[in-house]
């Protein structure tokens, strides 16, 4: 992936930004000092994918609530 996206822009990777998951930071760390890539961590991208989530939860209910359907749904 590193090699097509490299030949793809012509330019090589000097940095990459990832969020901050521990099921995968050992696996990023490893691969970017052994490509010499410096690695930028954040929360940013979980934050905006709960909120994203929370969003589209409370619309669905409430649509559900305007239908007046059973509780059970």
């Amino acid at each position: 992936m590193k090699d097509m996206m490299e030949k793809q822009t012509g330019r090589k990777i000097k940095d990459l930004q990832i969020s901050n998951v521990e099921r995968y930071r050992n696996q990023f760390l490893q691969f970017n000092q052994n490509n010499d890539i410096g690695t930028h961590f954040t929360n940013e991208l979980y934050r905006l994918a709960k909120e994203i989530t929370n969003f589209l939860l409370e619309k669905v209910r409430c649509l559900l609530s305007n239908a007046q359907l059973d509780k059970s749904f």
